[in-house]
């Protein structure tokens, strides 16, 4: 099996991105020209280009947008070009006249005598043996691109190596590569995946060793069964004899074998059973064509949703029949069992239900498979035509239908079907053919087979359109989370009895709840082969967690108790490569399948688990709040200040096991009475009791629900979700368990039984807790209990506000000069330490130097000391006798203030001028509550702002009463020829001209809150607390006066949508919009 190698793959990548664009700008540059989308004819045009125009203008209206057809105009340009330089490098562009292989100097050579394009006789050349493809008459290959884009785009076909063009795999990775920006456009639009979208967001090509590895342990295990002898052995290098298998369901002649791929994208699977086939077949001595024609004849058959794959697919096949000897002029090779399951149906119903000729269970039945074949292009392979779906609870499968004589209504739906004249097959016209497509798929459909082999499109319940989730629910109720898990049992339906399934899944359904009835069904119904997990990494062109695959080889029928799954795990492997490794060498594990029944809702485990005392029994885990849009409820603490009761503290989650973390943000509360309990989207509000336990103001842990578990105290307070919250039926077991889920002994034992990056809150409760142990190492590690609330990170809402135990004293002393307090500081309620609380009361000796309007100038303005020797005075007394100047170079080191050698950048006033509000920014998660304005020259005019404070009289106050005295001293040293103030003199009454500009609110120079209506939005700098930093802080940013850029906020599309039209007259969340001072005022009018 030659397949690309990762240098080729990449590059082949890289090439084919660089040839969608170029192909999209020359289709866009050559439609244009034409007038395409011009209501009238350019008066440039021959007869034969408005002829032409004319066409594509008919083409544009079928596929429904100008944008479409200029896609479509790439696509079929491009690969054209591709297609021909597939069969050239493999010495397969055949003369039609001469029927000898042609190379592309040859190519060039006569295309020079005819005055035509190389690539435009290559394709003339292809059309005698794939007219389907390299049709002469398509409008869209008629199109002309210009020299300049002819020429961009033959030089990315020229720059991909040789060597790629006779892989096996490389056809499917060119049509995924082609895919990945729309694939990126749908999921970026968060809309609901339907129709070929489906096609663009669920294909995922296959690597080669799960191909091997499936093929060669069901159907290299079938050949070896009959023949044990057999050398092809040594050639399947995946091949695990130790694996049990039973293939008395299967044909023992080659000829009755039939094979199905029911989601056969580019035909990866089908490819390398071809291969294998062929061996087998040349083994017994067959003759090579007759082999080969027998293998796609009789072997191979293939759905596929999108018409482009199922088209590639097919010349995936003739390109591997024609290397291996099939004659591409002396014979003809037939036309493949491949079949483009996604071409809906275009007559009435009517004319459908006519056919039942007054039956009326006949009628019902009809009407059933027209709403399937209506919806084929987002059923597809899911559509049975035989009456028993997997779970049974169809109403299209009901008993009604069994009374119905399936011979009748077969040919019923059939003769509806013929009359679907205009659904051409795009397997058969690649060979130059006509057949009835859907004709010919819904033969496929209603087949059973010996083996069926796939990789299945991975779509989550959330994000199906309401077409394919109320399929799913009806046919396939439990499966439906993940169409995944539905096409499993999809696959087995195809599926003769004692044959076989092998298949590539995501993992999650093998532990996850919400899985477990179809487990415990598949369990007790199927016998499983094997069951190879790959764990993360299994994909090359998938990074980090995103895809956690295993494969899996089942037989379809009755199981017995005794029967042993052969598992083996290379999860911890950590590439594709590397994986592969392990499934040649690692050890397979025997497991009692049947014993599966008794884990945990039945997850399945190659471990075995101790369900004697688990965590459950002492504890429960509740999910926590989503309130459906956190950038409108959800605020970091520091941004409302002072906090009212509005608010309420709103514990999350942490990245590191500590006592307490995870306390930044506060919620929009209002007392349980709310917009956020009337907002559509919100769920899982907490209660005092749930599952019977006492949670809010009980004590307990909140576990991060990833990979790796981390683990705080949790102290009664509302709770979000990303982790779970614990609680005890007996809290004088908290520090035994708290020890056991900062141990990582709970990590692995969490990860046993769930193996998805994002663990259910329930996953906790199913781990085994030795509980006498785990009391003996609190007692060692916590002989006083448990800790006390404490925190020396100003982020955490129980930060006591001094500087000398922080870990950032030179921010915290900033803040308070600024006259800034922290939340418990204030908060007399709130339960901390006694030591947290003796650091309170040294925090109220430093409120004296808090400036009184929050204003402060790093140079001296007004006769206000400079901002670095205020900043001092706050240290010194902070820190007292142990203030040093050695202590404040350290802090400034801490915060990175060095350069390459080590030493500092400066001295505290530079860090003040030039790094502190970047520091500040990435400190409080860009959500900076110290705003740095300045002019923009480092000697001029630069002024620290307490957020909380500048409201519209003290933004007058910074312009007039600071920025005002600094122009006036600027103007006198001009007059006094000071060296340079004049430069300084501009830059300030610029900034004043753009504070004064923000002080007005004109657009784009206003606020804007998406969740309030027009009449409700600020007018001028009136900026409401409770908004928040992002949204407050954009006036500023607009003006770009602030000292760095925030790279980090954007103010782009929030995700989600709104229940009803917001601000914007859409349910979408866009917060880059700006309204015109008319605009408000003539809505709070108009709202009177």
């Amino acid at each position: 099996m030659t397949v690309l190698t990762d240098t080729e793959r990449k590059g082949l990548e890289k090439s084919v991105l660089d040839a969608h664009r170029k192909a999209e700008a020359g289709a866009f540059n050559a439609l244009n020209y034409l007038g395409v989308e011009a209501d009238k004819k350019p008066f440039h045009l021959s007869d034969a280009e408005a002829e032409l125009r004319r066409r594509l203008r008919s083409e544009m209206r079928r596929l429904g947008s100008y944008d479409v057809l200029i896609s479509s105009v790439a696509y079929e340009q491009w690969h054209r070009m591709l297609f021909a330089r597939f069969l050239l490098e493999n010495d397969l562009l055949i003369h039609p006249k001469f029927k000898v292989p042609v190379s592309f100097s040859d190519i060039t050579e006569i295309a020079d005598e005819k005055g035509s394009e190389a690539w435009e006789v290559a394709a003339e050349f292809a059309s005698h043996m794939l007219p389907g493809i390299f049709r002469q008459d398509d409008p869209f290959l008629m199109v002309k691109f210009s020299p300049e884009d002819r020429i961009a785009l033959q030089g990315v076909l020229d720059g991909i190596s040789s060597e790629s063009f006779l892989a096996e795999d490389a056809l499917g990775w060119t049509y995924q590569f082609w895919q990945s920006e729309k694939k990126k456009e749908v999921n970026d639009s968060e809309r609901k995946i339907e129709g070929y979208d489906i096609c663009a967001v669920t294909q995922l090509f296959t690597e080669p060793y799960m191909v091997k590895f499936l093929l060669e342990n069901t159907l290299g295990a079938w050949w070896l069964s009959l023949h044990p002898d057999s050398g092809l052995k040594s050639e399947w290098e995946f091949y695990r004899s130790e694996v049990e298998h039973d293939f008395s369901g299967w044909p023992s002649y080659i000829n009755e074998l039939k094979i199905l791929d029911p989601c056969c994208g580019s035909g990866h699977f089908l490819v390398r059973a071809f291969h294998m086939l062929l061996s087998m077949r040349r083994e017994k001595g067959e003759e090579n064509e007759a082999a080969i024609s027998a293998i796609i004849s009789k072997n191979l058959h293939g759905l596929e949703l999108d018409p482009r794959c199922i088209q590639i697919a097919t010349f995936a096949l003739a390109l591997e029949a024609w290397k291996e000897g099939f004659s591409p002029t002396d014979s003809y090779l037939p036309v493949p069992n491949l079949a483009c399951t996604g071409i809906p149906i275009k007559a009435e119903k009517d004319d459908w239900l006519k056919l039942a000729g007054g039956d009326g269970m006949l009628e019902s039945a009809l009407e059933n498979y027209y709403d399937l074949f209506k919806n084929a292009d987002s059923l597809g392979s899911l559509i049975q035509l035989d009456n028993q779906s997997s779970s049974g609870t169809d109403k299209h499968s009901s008993v009604n239908q069994t009374l119905i004589d399936q011979k009748t209504l077969m040919e019923k739906l059939e003769q509806a079907l013929k009359k679907e004249t205009a659904a051409g097959d795009p397997v058969a016209e690649t060979f130059g053919e006509t057949a009835n497509a859907i004709m010919k798929a819904a033969h496929l459909l209603n087949c059973k087979y010996d083996y069926v082999v796939t990789n299945v499109p991975y779509l989550t319940r959330g994000k199906q359109s309401d077409i394919l989730k109320d399929f799913c629910e009806s046919n396939y109720p439990l499966s439906k989370n993940d169409i995944a898990t539905v096409f499993l049992e999809r696959c087995l339906s195809f599926t003769s009895i004692r044959g076989k399934v092998s298949i590539v899944l995501p993992q999650n359904w093998l532990f996850q709840p919400r899985y477990e009835n179809i487990r415990k069904k598949l369990i007790k119904s199927e016998k499983w082969d094997i069951l190879a997990k790959l764990g993360p990494g299994a994909f090359e062109t998938i990074s980090g967690e995103v895809v956690k695959a295993i494969l899996m080889n089942i037989e379809h029928g009755s199981i017995s108790n005794e029967h042993l799954l052969s598992g083996i795990d290379v999860s911890n492997r950590k590439n594709a490569s590397d994986k592969a490794i392990g499934l040649l060498s690692d050890d397979i594990k025997k497991i009692q399948q049947i014993k599966q029944l008794e884990n945990p809702s039945s997850l399945i485990s190659f471990e075995s688990l101790n369900k004697i005392n688990l965590l459950g029994k002492y504890a429960t885990c509740i999910e926590g709040l989503s309130t459906g849009d956190s950038d409108r409820f959800i605020k970091k603490y520091w941004e409302v200040y002072p906090k009212d009761k509005n608010w309420e503290l709103f514990i999350q989650n942490v990245n590191e096991n500590m006592n307490y973390g995870g306390r930044e943000n506060i919620l929009f509360w209002e007392n349980g009475k709310g917009a956020l309990q009337r907002f559509p989207n919100s769920h899982n509000f907490p209660s005092n009791t749930m599952n019977g336990f006492q949670v809010l103001g009980n004590k307990g842990l909140r576990i991060t629900q990833m990979q790796n578990p981390k683990v705080t105290i949790y102290t009664g307070e509302i709770f979000g979700k990303s982790a779970g919250t614990l609680v005890l039926e007996d809290n004088s077991l908290l520090t035994a368990v708290l020890s056991y889920c900062n141990s990582d002994l709970f990590s692995k034992e969490v990860n046993i039984i769930n193996q998805s990056l994002y663990k259910p809150v329930g996953t906790f409760l199913k781990v085994p807790f030795d509980l006498e142990y785990w009391q003996k190492v609190a007692a060692e590690k916590y002989p006083d209990g448990l800790p006390e609330p404490y925190s020396d990170d100003p982020t955490q809402w129980l930060f006591h506000g001094h500087p000398k135990p922080s870990e950032s004293p030179l921010h915290v002393a900033v803040a308070r000069l600024l006259g800034y307090r922290w939340l418990a500081e204030t908060d007399t309620e709130m339960e901390l330490s006694s030591e947290a609380r003796d650091w309170i009361k040294e925090s109220e000796k430093l409120l004296s130097f808090a400036d009184d309007d929050g204003i402060v100038c790093i140079p001296s303005v007004r006769g206000e000391g400079r901002m670095d020797e205020r900043v001092r005075e706050v240290l010194k007394a902070a820190f007292g006798s142990e203030w040093s100047a050695r202590h404040e170079e350290k802090m400034l080191a801490d915060l990175g203030y060095v350069k390459k050698d080590g030493s500092l950048k400066g001295d505290l006033e530079k860090f003040l001028r030039d790094e502190f509000f970047k520091s500040h920014c990435k400190l409080f998660h860009n959500r900076p509550f110290i705003w740095h304005i300045w002019d923009g020259e480092k000697d001029g005019f630069s002024v620290l702002v307490n957020y909380h404070k500048l409201d519209r009289r003290n933004l007058e106050r910074l312009i007039y009463s600071y920025l005002g005295p600094w122009i006036s001293q600027q103007e006198r040293e001009k007059a006094d020829n000071k060296a340079g103030a004049e430069k300084r003199l501009v830059a300030a009454k610029e900034l004043k001209r753009r504070l004064e500009l923000i002080l007005e609110g004109e657009a784009p120079y206003d606020i804007y809150i998406r969740w309030k209506p027009l009449h409700e939005q600020a007018v001028g700098w009136e900026p409401d607390i409770n908004d928040g930093v992002r949204l407050n802080i954009r006036p500023f940013v607009e003006a770009e006066v602030l000292r760095s850029k925030i790279t980090a906020i954007k103010w782009g599309k929030d995700r989600g949508k709104d229940a009803v039209p917001n601000c914007s007259g859409t349910v979408e969340r866009h917060n880059d919009l700006h309204f015109t001072l008319e605009e408000k005022w003539k809505a709070r009018k108009e709202a009177e």
